[in-house]
């Protein structure tokens, strides 16, 4: 393993503010494409009335996720927009608030007494039909994570409450504050992977969520809280595999082959919602911090236009430099500050021109190795970036481009500053 870069953290404020909720958005622009897999399409249109819950955007592809409304009212157009979740432009849904906060009540819960008896197939569907996919950035359909071969046993559930990124505390209020709910997920998830051993895995920087965990799942059979120092990088499931359970999975290998699923808090809090409540995923906690007045944690609607969080929350407009959103290292930057919130948008950083530093300009490769030392998964990142640069993508391919874990620790720690994470990105596309 390589020597993990320790980067420092920027949560002091908005770990201890409890979340809140947002308001619904008068406009909400629901992104068509959220999800990594097939692409989705719109099942309304332009001048169709929804309700609250509906299923507004689909696939018939197996390893998919649908959209849904999160506000009931018309929808007024069909346009392209900037997607954070991939950087491009993709369709998104115009929704128009009504008011009346009409519910479509496609989703019906499940008791807990009920769960025991409950197939694996159902709960699955209803995983799907919610429309839940990772939401600790990855994004994947969380019901075909869950859907394995039949000769694959998972021995351990590792429920992943890292949360490595620098300024995100979305997952921490989560544990803290929806410690119960998150003990309903988990048995969710544990009777579809067949019992495994389950380990709630935390930073022990994390004081307040930590007594928390211990207590909601003190009762749990065959369940163990496991509080430790964690380094940014080790927010990675393969990563953080590795420091909890002591062994790697191999190149080109899943860690389900390896007998270990790992999801994040959120997405089991997501999981236990659509299961016992009925309710499919519409809105996220994320994280509203840097430059800002009151750096908090925030309940909202996705398809919420970005710009009105930082009105609503006193941020001065004229005096942005930039919003990154899904982490600061791992995130995308917007294009405009209306770009809305995607289920993969764990937290908003506003970065203000008043506090921009004077950037460094890049130069040449000064054959440091910091890149090669701090990369987690003891990838070359100079010799990608030169592969790219070249165009020689079959070379970056042989280079194992495709084992990164896109944590940006090459960026970070290169003197040259050299944009190595976008290089290695690209070669991954």
């Amino acid at each position: 393993m390589a020597n993990l870069v320790v980067i420092k953290e920027q949560k002091d404020i908005a770990r201890k503010t409890p979340i809140e909720d947002f308001p619904d958005p008068k406009i909400a622009v629901v992104l068509v494409n959220q999800q990594t897999g097939a692409a989705n399409t719109p099942i309304v249109s332009v001048g169709d009335i929804v309700s609250i819950g509906q299923k507004i955007a689909d696939s018939k592809q197996r390893v998919s996720a649908p959209v849904h409304s999160p506000i009931s009212g018309k929808v007024l157009k069909i346009e392209n927009v900037f997607n954070s979740c991939f950087g491009y432009e993709t369709e998104a849904i115009f929704i128009e608030n009504d008011g009346k906060k009409t519910k479509e009540k496609n989703l019906t819960p499940i008791s807990e007494s009920e769960l025991a008896k409950t197939t694996n197939e159902v709960l699955l569907k209803r995983i799907h039909d919610a429309g839940i996919i990772g939401l600790g950035g990855a994004g994947f359909p969380t019901s075909v994570k869950l859907s394995l071969p039949a000769d694959k046993k998972i021995a351990t559930l590792i429920v992943n409450g890292a949360e490595g990124e620098p300024y995100d505390t979305a997952d921490e209020r989560l544990m803290i504050e929806k410690t119960k709910n998150l003990a309903r997920g988990v048995r969710v998830v544990r009777q579809i992977l067949g019992n495994p051993k389950v380990i709630i895995a935390t930073k022990d920087s994390k004081v307040e969520a930590v007594p928390k965990l211990h207590e909601a799942f003190s009762q749990e059979p065959n369940t163990e809280v496991i509080a430790k120092h964690l380094t940014y990088q080790q927010g990675d499931a393969s990563i953080l595999q590795k420091a909890i359970l002591d062994y790697e999975t191999p190149p080109g290998k899943r860690s389900y082959e390896m007998g270990t699923i790992v999801q994040n808090v959120a997405t089991i809090n997501a999981i236990a919602n659509a299961v016992f409540e009925g309710e499919p995923l519409i809105s996220r906690v994320t994280t509203l911090n840097g430059d800002v007045p009151e750096p908090k944690n925030l309940l909202v609607k996705i398809g919420t236009p970005i710009s009105d969080i930082l009105k609503q929350n006193n941020v001065d407009l004229n005096d942005i430099s930039s919003v990154v959103v899904g982490g600061v290292l791992m995130g995308q930057a917007l294009q405009t500050i209306n770009d809305p919130i995607t289920k993969r948008t764990s937290s908003i950083i506003v970065f203000a021109k008043s506090k921009a530093k004077k950037g460094q300009p890049t130069t040449a490769c000064i054959h440091c190795g910091r890149c090669i030392t701090a990369c987690p998964v003891r990838l070359h990142p100079i010799a990608i970036h030169n592969a790219v640069t070249k165009g020689d993508f079959e070379k970056a391919e042989k280079l194992w481009a495709n084992d990164c874990i896109a944590c940006g620790t090459c960026s970070y720690v290169c003197p040259s500053k050299i944009t190595l994470a976008a290089s290695v990105k690209m070669a991954r596309k």
